[in-house]
């Protein structure tokens, strides 16, 4: 089952158009990402942030504000 699937995959990659092998190379390299659970601090963090959104304590940005702020685009 797990060498039909290889091959599977394998076809279609070989039959794929030249532009778009490195958005394939992409979704796969992502997929091989391990999965990780986040540290007891990064928990806090993020109940933090949620409590803080739901009490309306955040503020929200444009994507234009964003790219200002840390690519220092005009």
């Amino acid at each position: 089952m797990l060498e039909e699937k290889r091959k599977l995959l394998h076809d279609l990659i070989k039959s794929a158009p030249d532009n778009k092998l490195s958005e394939i190379e992409k979704l796969i390299k992502f997929a091989l990402i391990p999965e990780v659970e986040p540290s007891e601090e990064e928990k806090r963090i993020i109940e933090q942030a949620e409590k803080e959104f739901k009490n309306g304590e955040t503020k929200r940005y444009t994507i234009e504000e964003l790219r200002k702020e840390f690519l220092g685009d005009e």
